[in-house]
């Protein structure tokens, strides 16, 4: 079962990984989560996963990427 925090983290992990997925994948930020501290972390997270694959893998691993 979970608790009322067990339910809560959940959410604060969501905003995250939704704020990953949208630095790496998206390269913009969801206008209805930007307010979110942990969606901005998350965010902040995707553009640093991003450029650190650009940097030691280039073009060829970031075909996946949309243009960003």
């Amino acid at each position: 079962m979970n608790t009322v925090l067990e339910k809560k983290r959940q959410g604060y992990i969501s905003f995250f990984k939704d704020g990953v997925a949208d630095g790496l994948l998206r390269g913009t930020m969801d206008d209805d989560k930007r307010s979110s501290a942990y969606y901005k972390q998350g965010y902040d997270y995707g553009l640093t996963l991003y450029g650190w694959l650009d940097e030691k893998h280039g073009e060829e691993t970031l075909w996946f990427v949309g243009s960003s």
